[in-house]
Formats: C-alpha cells, structure tokens, sequence
C-alpha cells in the first residue's frame, strides 16, 4: 500500500512537470502550404464559395473565351479626312454655256455687225456645199445632204449659175429635214449665197455677256469685242 502512494506521488510530479512545460512553450505554428499550391484550408474557402462544387486545378485553367466582336456601322465616319468621299466642286451660277442652238442667219446680212465674225475656215474644197453641211449637219441629217445639194444644184441652173437665196435655202432645209449640229448660244451658222454652203459664225458680244454673267475670263482674242 506504501508503495502504490509512492508511485501515485511520483506520477503526479511527472504530470506536473509536462503540463507547465506545455504552458509555457510557444504556441504550435500553423503549416503553411508551399508557393503556388493550395492549401487544405484555401480549397475548403473556394467550395464553401462555389456552393460545394469541383475547384480547377490552377495547373489547368479554363480556356479563355473569345472577346464579343465590336459592331461597328456601314454609315460610321472615317476618322481619316482623306478617306471620306471627295465632294463635287461648286457648278457655276447663270446659264449653261452647252451646246443649245442650231439658229443660222444670212451670213451677208451678219458680217454687218463688227462682232459678229467668222470662227471656223476649216471647211474647205472646191464644192463648199457638200463639204460645209456634211461637218455641220447632225450624223441623222447626213443622209438627206446628197438630195439637198442635188436641189439646190437645180435651182441654181435656172437661176442664173446662182445659188438660192438665205429664204430660199432655210426653206429647202426645212424641206429635206436637214437638222444642224447644236453649237453654243453664242455661237450660230451663216449661209453664204454665193457658195452655197454655211459656215460657223460667233457673236463676240453675247459670248463676253455670257463669260461675264458665270465668272468666267475672257479669252485674249476676245478682249478687243469687250466695249460698249
């Protein structure tokens, strides 16, 4: 009996001794998981997060999806100025200077007037009728030339070797169909009586007024018609 108290004595001191050894070292330090490997703790955080659902390995990532693709507009401006259409140049105020008449006058009766003159001796060749209306008539009116000249020849050989008159050709015309290319309305045909054929004639007056009224410069040889 002694000796069962000896040894209860002796356990308890032993006891003793552990538990104020356990007092007094440090607290155990909590295990760190290596780099760049979870730890038990940080996978237990992410399923609580995710509702309990599997985690990805951080060695295997998901692949990275495509971005959506920007709409862009048809009708979106370039920022490039030089890529934006040229816009039309400015047309110029007043009447169009085109093409417009087809008026023919008695050139004996025009060259009266000082400005009024000739702008075309091109025309040349010993049968000034024929060659004259074929560079002056409309490609439709081509056909009709050979029965008009073949006319006028006939009226001519009763009428003295002299060709019809400006009333008596501008009335022929009319009847042959013969239609005149179109010139500028400064521009117009003179029949000439003693040929037979028409030439091109210019009224310097109406053209200057005309360049004038769309800010258009005069030419050089046009200068001298510029009074009043």
């Amino acid at each position: 009996m002694r000796k069962m108290w000896v040894c209860l004595v002796v356990a308890c001191l032993t006891g003793c001794d552990d538990f104020d050894k356990a007092l007094n070292e440090p607290g155990r330090k909590t295990v760190l998981a290596p780099g760049g490997i979870a730890s038990v703790d940080d996978v237990s955080s992410v399923q609580n997060a995710t509702g309990g659902g599997p985690v990805s390995s951080a060695a295997n990532p998901p692949p990275a999806t495509n971005p959506p693709p920007v709409a862009t507009s048809a009708s979106a401006t370039p920022a490039d100025p030089a890529a934006a259409p040229a816009q039309p140049a400015p047309q110029p105020a007043g009447p169009i200077l085109g093409r417009t008449t087809k008026k023919i006058v008695d050139l004996a009766e025009a060259k009266k007037n000082p400005k009024i003159v000739e702008v075309d001796t091109k025309v040349t060749g010993s049968d000034p009728l024929t060659v004259s209306f074929n560079a002056y008539v409309s490609i439709t009116s081509r056909a009709s030339v050979l029965n008009f000249k073949h006319q006028m020849d006939i009226l001519k050989a009763i009428n003295d070797d002299k060709y019809p008159s400006f009333k008596e050709a501008e009335k022929l015309m009319k009847q042959f169909n013969i239609d005149l290319a179109a010139v500028p309305a400064y521009q117009l045909y003179g029949y000439d009586a003693k040929t037979g054929g028409i030439v091109l004639l210019e009224d310097k007056a109406e053209k200057i007024r005309l360049y004038k009224l769309n800010s258009i410069p005069l030419d050089e040889t046009d200068k001298k018609f510029d009074t009043p």
